[in-house]
């Protein structure tokens, strides 16, 4: 279904970096939900060469880049006032060359801005939308990578940070190994050249499939346990996701299980969501995470797998007649063995949850009810040597 869409198409060697295979994932969900990334980390950890060679790598991008500072006006980043109508007294902007015709965006010190800006970026990013006195512009942006070294907290940047779903914090390299691979590259390849392995065309149909209400399936149960783990998530984690982060996480799944040429989302796609409930790198979140995704998703696939089990035995029983009065002595016999063979099974059986639990006794009972009906009816006809 994904034709020409890989999972693995962006990978260090393509970008030409180091131990970035995480984020790198990160960024491909991005780039497919044609959502944003927040990447956060000290000076000097290769954050705008990693948004400058992940959007190099686009064929046919046009990519607009600038760095914020507290001085930074609405016209540099959605474009300078236009001279004629403002003389007409009307303040319309010349947007050719800003961030509102640019397929990709990349941010440099996005919390250095001010707030008037930053609230003039909330439609841009979420709704693709600008809006400024009578002007009204629709933004082309695909997706946007947003650098700081820090993070600003204030009801301004709280809800710009709602809008942007992946979010990460950049480590540096410790391994040596990896380090000396570092020195190496920047000895022998100064001059990196990112290649072309995606072109925007083949990219911005891909996010139309993911956009595509009838384009992957939800299950009930996968929703059911969607649900399930974020709400174990966010009380164990005490973070806040609001429902539109919800809500764009789902594109998550449908992306996962299109990489995988699936039509519907499985339990396992659940795992990619690490990706947007945390902020990648923030070892107490992820490890949260891991822990609420082996209770709530292993339980639930734990429930799957016995609950096919039982409803295997339970149409194999509802075939079973109830009533033995007609069969030969031998399919007698051959039945009560199976009834007696599945009770010993289920009698032994582990349940996870109180659904299989009920599932389990509810067949147990009317295996029971069948023996107990029939067990002495073949005495009746005539003594028979073989043992049931």
């Amino acid at each position: 279904m994904a034709k020409g869409i890989s999972s693995k198409i962006f990978s260090n060697k393509v970008l030409g970096l180091v131990d970035r295979d995480r984020e790198i994932k990160q960024l491909m969900y991005a780039l497919f939900t044609k959502e944003h990334m927040l990447m956060m980390g000290p000076p000097g950890t290769a954050k705008s060469l990693f948004a400058m060679r992940a959007f190099s790598a686009i064929e046919g991008a046009n990519i607009f880049r600038i760095h914020l500072t507290k001085q930074t006006t609405e016209e540099y980043v959605f474009g300078p006032l236009n001279i004629v109508e403002l003389k007409k007294g009307n303040l319309i902007h010349n947007t050719k060359d800003s961030i509102l015709t640019a397929d990709f965006a990349f941010i440099d010190e996005f919390f250095d801005a001010s707030d008037v800006l930053l609230r003039s970026l909330l439609g841009v990013l979420n709704e693709r939308q600008w809006l400024k006195g009578s002007q009204e512009v629709s933004a082309k942006l695909h997706t946007a990578i947003l650098t700081s070294n820090y993070q600003r907290d204030n009801n301004v940047t709280q809800a710009v940070l709602d809008r942007i779903i992946f979010k990460t914090e950049i480590q540096e390299v410790t391994a040596k190994t990896k380090r000396l691979k570092i020195y190496k590259d920047a000895i022998e390849k100064p001059d990196f050249q990112t290649p072309k392995v995606l072109s925007l065309k083949k990219l911005k149909k891909f996010s139309k499939l993911v956009e595509d209400p009838n384009s992957v399936k939800f299950p009930k149960h996968v929703l059911q346990t969607f649900d399930y783990l974020l709400t174990e998530f966010t009380k164990e984690s005490k973070k806040y996701i609001s429902q539109r982060t919800a809500n764009k996480s789902l594109k998550v799944l449908k992306t996962s299980a299109l990489l995988d040429g699936r039509d519907e989302v499985s339990y396992g796609d659940l795992e990619e969501l690490r990706y947007v409930f945390c902020v990648l790198n923030r070892r107490m979140e992820e490890e949260i995470f891991d822990a609420v995704y082996e209770r709530c998703v292993g339980k639930a696939e734990e429930e799957k797998i016995i609950m096919n089990d039982l409803e295997d035995i339970e149409t194999k029983i509802k075939k079973t007649p109830k009533n033995f009065d007609r069969l030969s002595d031998q399919k007698f016999i051959d039945h009560m063995r199976e009834i007696n063979g599945y009770i010993h099974l289920l009698d032994t059986m582990q349940s996870p949850t109180t659904k299989t639990s009920t599932k389990r006794d509810a067949i147990l009972a009317k295996m029971r009810n069948i023996v107990d009906d029939n067990r002495d009816k073949i005495f009746k006809r005539k003594r028979v040597k073989v043992k049931i």
